[in-house]
């Protein structure tokens, strides 16, 4: 909850841009599917909380591959991240 407060969801959106850098990496330094499924699922409620609940969507679906011990596809997790970030950037310009 920001009570409208453009600075306080200024702060939030930009340490939600550090949390998908923090993502990425902690995707590419899995080395188990559960340590991948922790990683979708804490990123999961992040995403979530910014209101980006397409990205938590696909985040979700990705996590309960991974718990199910099936390699998830991250297609359109990645998908998501670009539209999240593409829409971060117009944002910040406005």
């Amino acid at each position: 909850m920001t009570f409208d407060d453009p600075d306080l969801q200024g702060q939030i959106l930009e340490m939600f841009e550090e949390q998908i850098d923090e993502f990425r990496r902690g995707l590419q330094g899995s080395s188990s599917a559960e340590v991948l499924k922790a990683v979708l699922h804490r990123f999961k409620g992040s995403a979530r909380g910014v209101g980006a609940f397409a990205l938590g969507d696909a985040l979700e679906h990705a996590e309960h591959e991974a718990a199910g011990g099936q390699v998830p596809v991250l297609a359109s997790v990645e998908a998501c991240l670009d539209a999240v970030s593409a829409e971060l950037q117009v944002l910040r310009k406005s």
